[in-house]
This record gives C-alpha cells, structure tokens and sequence, in this order.
C-alpha cells in the first residue's frame, strides 16, 4: 500500500485538493499531521476511510520528545517519522509538503511503486516548478531545472542569481518514496536516510514522464510577506540574498522587488518560449490534470 504524509497548515481547500489529488494516485491512506490542532480542515477530511488526521497537540510533541516551539522543519522530521514508524512493512511511503502534487504521465504511483523490483528501496522524484503565465490561464506551465545558457536567455542580468538553483525558486533534489519497514532510519524533508546516508534507488524524472508539481509561487503579496523570514532562515542562496538586499535598501524598493518577483515567476508568451527552446518547459490543460478551479494557483 502506498502512504501519503504531509504536516500541514492550510486553507480547507487546499488540504481538499491535497487528499484528492493523492487517492487519485492511489494512495490507500493518507497521514494528515495538522500544525493548528483546531484546523477547520480536520473536520472536513476525517470522515474519510483512507485519511488519518492527527492534531498536533503540545501532547502530540511531547510525546515524540520534542515542543510545539520547535523549528518547523524539525518538527515535520519528528512527525513524518512517528508517521513511517508506524505504516505496515512490505509497502511505500511519501512524505511531500501541502504544496507538492506528484505526477507520472500515464500511470498513478501507486501502479509505478508497485511494478518495482524488491531490490528497490527507493524512488527519487524531480521538481517541476509551477509558474504564472497570464497569457494562457487555462493551462498550467512548469520549468525544469535549466543549463547555464538558458538561464542567461530568461533571465539576464539575474541568471548569476538563479544559477544556484539552476533557475528554480524552491529546492532542486526533489522527494523520495520509500519502502516502509526499513530500521533503523529517519525521515527527512526529501528522503529517508539510514546510517549509510540517505536511501537511494531510481531517479525518474522528466524524461520518464515523471514530475514533483511544485507550487512553490503562491503570488506576490504572500512572497513580499515572506521575504524577511526567508532572510533570516536562509530561504534563499546567497546571491539571490544579495540581489533582494541590494533592491531593499535602494531608493524604491517596493517597485524594484516587484520587478524581481514577475520576472522570477510571471512569464509572457516570449520567455515562455524561450523556456521551451531550452528544453525546460512542460505545459498541461487544467483538464488534463483535473486540477480545474480557475482560482488555483493565485495570480500575481
């Protein structure tokens, strides 16, 4: 069977969106960790058989030796770990944030973990990052991680400032799903890892039709709220870093941070083709991924 974690702390429609898109995928049981213990979503999903919905309680983290005061993503190791503790070995497990979709081009996950042979431990799924693209709002564009070149092309005077990332916002490495049963380990934000260091196995990624959906832009206001903490908690690599200093501390920088922002995340049809000469663009309809609401994902 095949186990879906997140810890999570959303709007009710997108923790819907969530538990939906997963059975689709043909998870059997989905493992919701609630950050907000009195999170109106737990009522909304809980009535379902394949949801499990835990209130993260001071007791819920005293119990797993640690605080409610806890850094976030040490917390999320701490509950997705109580979470692979306690599925049945002999099947898989998927720990993704709230705003990862994971999806394989003509078949679920569920029928790709399970034609894997018992040598395998473990898949490794790559990112492709949503992003805006007002010019044709009934499909949804993603970029893949870009060469050298292709960043210059899009991105000019910032391609120095994308290049760590390879031209993504969020993380690079992707997810992992793993064999449940396997001890001793602990479960990080990407992969499982044992005394060796993390599990490998298969990497899939575009080539085999295969890709983590990050929506990682959730439209500028929330980016422009969240910059001084991603700051502080080194949510950026250093030249990005230093690229939103510099326009923070110069004459008008509201103006040149929204310069950044729709360059970073919001492209017209020219860059959009620029992208697609550099082989780093994949493009679906909202049918074809049954992701249909035209108010999802928010628009700069």
């Amino acid at each position: 069977m095949l186990t879906v974690g997140a810890i999570l702390k959303e709007p009710v429609s997108t923790v819907v969106r969530f538990v939906e898109w997963y059975a689709a995928q043909g998870a059997g049981c989905i493992v919701l960790c609630f950050d907000d213990p009195e999170d109106p979503a737990i009522e909304v999903v809980s009535g379902r058989e394949d949801v499990i919905a835990i209130r993260a309680t001071s007791e819920f983290w005293e119990g797993l030796g640690t605080t409610a005061d806890e850094r976030f993503t040490k917390r999320q190791n701490w509950a997705m770990g109580h979470v692979y503790r306690n599925i049945p070995e002999g099947g898989w497990f998927l720990n993704v944030d709230s705003d990862e979709l994971l999806f394989l081009e003509g078949r679920t996950i569920a029928e790709e973990v399970a034609r894997q042979p018992a040598s395998c431990r473990a898949l490794r799924f790559l990112p492709a990052e949503h992003i805006q693209s007002p010019d044709d709002p009934d499909r949804l564009y993603f970029r893949l991680p870009q060469k050298g070149w292709v960043q210059r092309s899009i991105y000019g005077d910032l391609a120095q400032a994308v290049k760590p990332r390879h031209g993504l916002m969020g993380h690079t490495v992707g997810k992992s799903v793993t064999r449940t049963g396997l001890s001793p380990v602990k479960v990080r934000q990407h992969w499982i890892e044992d005394q060796d260091g993390p599990i490998e196995g298969a990497t899939l990624s575009a080539d085999e039709g295969a890709y983590l959906f990050h929506f990682v832009d959730q439209c500028y206001e929330v980016w422009r709220n969240k910059i001084r903490w991603r700051l502080s908690s080194r949510g950026f690599r250093l030249p990005m870093r230093l690229e939103i200093e510099k326009r923070m501390e110069g004459p008008e920088p509201e103006a040149a941070l929204r310069e950044l922002y729709d360059c970073l995340h919001v492209f017209n049809e020219e860059r959009l083709a620029q992208m697609e000469r550099g082989g780093a663009l994949r493009s679906w309809t909202r049918a074809e991924l049954g992701l249909m609401d035209p108010d999802w994902p928010p628009s700069h």
